[in-house]
């Protein structure tokens, strides 16, 4: 979102530090997943309408876990699956080949991913390559029984086609934690027992907001050349 060629033509310093509230946005993606395969919304809204039985969900462990996007926060990712056992699959346009091999995770296509994975999370900047990189063809991909969350940014996927999704029963569990628009205008998300919406809270903990405020203050004195993060 910064024109850092334009900094570096009018001498302007760039501080910055990736990854900073990596792990509040992966505990999230986590605690996302096993929600959905647990079906826990759904039995919270059981239970809230007076039912009561043992609603079946699925476990998080030794299922195929899709990655898209494998930067800070999708490495913390796979660094706190490692007690689940899952199969991992990854995606990025860069290849992190040592990490792959020291984390057991098997890098491959896009569409491949889309309908192995039982969980699919998304990790990706938005701009002109990632823009809708979740479109209506893409969505189709994925298996029914599989569950999509998205804590990066509103825009990487077709909103009317996953809602469509939804409704058809054409897709378990979704969780969303950015919109394209927002707050979105349309709440039929929120309404469903098998979607989970949050704010945009995926780096809003205690402990990230300090951490964000302290990489500013670095920033500040360590500030580099623009260029220098391309």
């Amino acid at each position: 979102m910064i024109d850092l060629h334009a900094m570096k033509k009018y001498d302007v310093k760039l501080g910055w530090k990736g990854g900073v509230n990596k792990r509040s946005v992966s505990e999230l993606v986590v605690s996302f997943s096993i929600i959905l395969l647990h079906r826990v919304v759904f039995a919270n809204s059981e239970v809230r309408n007076g039912k009561w039985y043992q609603v079946k969900g699925r476990q998080l462990s030794d299922c195929t876990f899709g990655i898209i996007g494998c930067g800070h926060v999708g490495k913390d990712v796979i660094r706190l699956l490692h007690p689940f056992g899952c199969n991992i699959l990854a995606h990025d346009v860069i290849d992190f080949d040592d990490f792959y091999k020291e984390h057991n995770v098997l890098s491959v296509e896009l569409n491949y991913l889309l309908k192995k994975s039982d969980v699919i999370t998304l990790h990706l900047p938005l701009d002109n390559t990632t823009s809708n990189i979740l479109n209506r063809d893409r969505l189709k991909l994925i298996k029914r029984s599989a569950v999509l969350i998205n804590l990066a940014r509103g825009g990487l996927l077709d909103e009317t086609e996953l809602r469509r999704m939804i409704i058809n029963e054409d897709i378990a569990g979704v969780a969303l934690d950015v919109f394209a628009v927002e707050s979105p205008i349309d709440n039929t998300f929120s309404m469903m027992d098998n979607v989970l919406i949050t704010p945009h809270i995926g780096g809003s903990t205690e402990e990230a907001i300090i951490a964000m405020g302290m990489a500013t203050i670095e920033g500040l004195e360590n500030a580099k050349d623009p260029l220098n993060y391309i």
